[in-house]
């Protein structure tokens, strides 16, 4: 028997042991699997805490806070005399909008076709496009974007499903739209306010498109912090991002005086047959811009409408041409400032041409001239003969004279070469040659305006406006008043430079008047004579950067002048674009200058010659 209880007695020790380890286990298993919800519970912490704050963080103040944009109201843009250029008006997006309320919708479907039929009426759409987004089930369609307060008003007043139902099934979201109530009047200065390839609002062309940002202002931003009853709480700390109105801009624009200009203009573009035109008028003193128009023309309401992209370009800033003789006035002053010649000096004009390879020594140009307009010699010119007769060989044999350095810098003086910065935004800096490159040809052919220089039309009447103002050059300027709700900005008159002297001025004025009494503008500008008129033409050959050379069926034509001439009180350029009707700025400018200015001299109080 003692061999059985030692027998059991192990046994039962055995058992004891493997119940110990089995429950060892069973606690690292439950340790285990603490640690294992612990490591997910700090990760998890982590995250929230960590990685998610922020996400969590407007989560939480989503709870408790209310937040709202409050959109700016953009500026307004006006005319010299206060007329609405652009301007925002209310607009409303229509929709349809239904409950999922059995009754209502009951009511609503039993007078459908009355509903289409009216809503149609008002919106001026077609039935088909109303029914079609009016299903069994819906409960928001879309019916018209952009419709009048008018309208509006008429669909929120119709009692479509009887006594008292005055809106009924309607929806009205407010927005604003830009308006220009003129339509088309001084369109390529105004620009317009469009969408871009994403959809964004933004400002093109003109004034909208140069001060879009200060024009549009800046959005406010605000919120309210809420108990869980959803009470605002008095005492949480509120910091509204208050918005900022758009800026009013006054223009230096005479609306009378803009809509002949645009009337006259494209009459003159249709009768030239030509592929544009533009014009400019500028009080000469201040440099302020009176009218500036160009044709073909749109209107900024409908900016979708215009068949090419550049016709929106206000091509008056935009294009860079070779702007031809009424470059000639520049260069003889230029030669009077410099002592070169005097206000006597005769030009003795033998042979209707220059000899280029005598006049440069250049043997690449052997057998090469530059001619008179006609190719016949005009004999004894004095300065004034030089202008009625639009001479080259004359106004290139004095340009030669001059010290090429002194000749350079006096271009530049007058602006050619320079920005202007008007403040439009497809503006465009004119051109000359550099230094380094420039040869006896470029001064040549650069006296009479083609070749080494070139310019838009603003800069072209800003350099032949320095004659207009006893020789000094005024910055042209199309904004008068800029105005916001803290302060006004007015500009001033701003002298760009004085690129000759008081007496250099005259001489040249005076020349310009006796060439225009001795018709240097052709019989086209008969009517003018009655008035004391300064003018010169110019009729420039294009060129065609594609082929090389200059094209020998079309021309630039500018006719640049100013009265009365004594005392100016307007300075206008007339420019056409490739003109077939004719080869001559007197044939083709002329007839629209003198039709322009005879409709706005009384305007101007510009009198006749005693």
């Amino acid at each position: 028997m003692p061999s059985l209880n030692h027998f059991h007695s192990k046994r039962k020790g055995s058992k004891v042991s493997k119940s110990n380890k089995s429950n060892y286990n069973n606690i690292l298993l439950v340790g285990y699997g603490i640690t294992l919800l612990a490591a997910i519970l700090i990760f998890q912490i982590f995250r929230w805490q960590v990685i998610f704050a922020e996400k969590f963080k407007n989560m939480a103040e989503g709870q408790y806070k209310t937040s709202q944009i409050q959109v700016a109201p953009r500026g307004t843009i006006t005319a010299a005399d206060g007329t609405v250029l652009a301007v925002d008006e209310p607009v409303w997006n229509i929709y349809a909008t239904l409950s999922t309320n059995e009754e209502e919708r009951e009511r609503f479907f039993e007078n459908k076709d009355k509903f289409v039929t009216e809503v149609a009426s008002i919106l001026n759409v077609e039935r088909s496009e109303i029914e079609s987004k009016i299903d069994d089930d819906f409960v928001y369609a879309p019916l018209k974007k952009q419709v009048s307060t008018e309208k509006k008003k008429a669909l929120e007043q119709a009692e479509i499903f009887g006594e008292g139902t005055a809106g009924f099934g309607l929806y009205f979201e407010n927005e604003e739209k830009r308006v220009y109530p003129n339509n088309t009047l001084a369109s390529h200065v105004l620009g317009f306010i469009g969408k871009d390839e994403k959809g964004d609002l933004v400002g093109q062309y003109g004034i909208q498109g140069y001060y879009y940002g200060d024009i549009t202002g800046r959005e406010g931003y605000s919120y309210e912090e809420k108990d869980s009853s959803g009470n605002v709480i008095l005492t949480a700390e509120y910091e509204p991002i208050l918005p900022r109105e758009g800026k009013d801009f006054k223009l230096t624009i005479v609306p009378n005086i803009q809509t002949k200009v645009e009337e006259i203009l494209e009459e003159g573009v249709k009768n030239s047959r030509a592929k544009s035109g533009s014009a400019i008028i500028m009080d000469p003193k201040t440099g302020a811009i009176l009218a500036m128009a160009n044709y073909p023309a749109y209107d900024p309401n409908e900016y979708w409408r215009a068949s090419e992209a550049w016709i929106l370009k206000n091509r008056a800033v935009s294009d860079v041409y070779e702007y031809g003789s009424v470059q000639k006035p520049i260069t003889l002053a230029i030669a009077l400032e410099n002592g070169v010649i005097n206000k006597d000096y005769i030009c003795n004009d033998s042979k209707g041409y220059m000899d280029l390879f005598e006049a440069t020594g250049y043997a690449d140009l052997k057998g090469k001239r530059i001619y008179t307009w006609n190719r016949r010699a005009a004999g004894i010119l004095d300065i004034a003969g030089i202008f009625k007769e639009s001479n080259n060989p004359c106004t290139a044999e004095i340009a030669l004279k001059m010290d090429f350095n002194e000749f350079y810098s006096a271009l530049k003086e007058f602006g050619i070469g320079e920005f202007i910065g008007i403040g439009l935004q497809e503006e465009s800096s004119s051109y000359i040659k550099s230094k380094e490159l420039w040869t006896k040809l470029d001064t040549i052919t650069t006296s009479y305006g083609q070749g080494g220089i070139s310019a838009t039309s603003l800069q072209v009447l800003s350099a032949l406006s320095t004659f207009a103002n006893d020789g000094v050059r005024m910055r042209p300027y199309i904004i008068s008043e800029i105005k916001d709700e803290k302060e006004t900005i007015e500009i001033k008159p701003q002298i760009l430079s004085t690129p000759v002297s008081k007496e250099t001025s005259q001489i040249i004025r005076d020349a310009l008047v006796k060439a225009v009494k001795h018709n240097s503008l052709s019989a086209n500008a008969l009517p003018l004579m009655e008035y004391e008129i300064a003018a010169k033409t110019g009729t420039a050959q294009i060129l065609m950067e594609e082929v090389g050379g200059y094209s020998e069926k079309f021309s630039n034509d500018t006719v640049v002048g100013f009265a009365p001439a004594n005392n100016p009180k307007m300075i206008m350029l007339v420019k056409l674009q490739e003109p077939k009707n004719a080869g001559f700025a007197t044939l083709t400018t002329v007839p629209i200058w003198r039709d322009i200015f005879l409709a706005i001299a009384d305007d101007m109080e510009i009198q006749k010659q005693n």
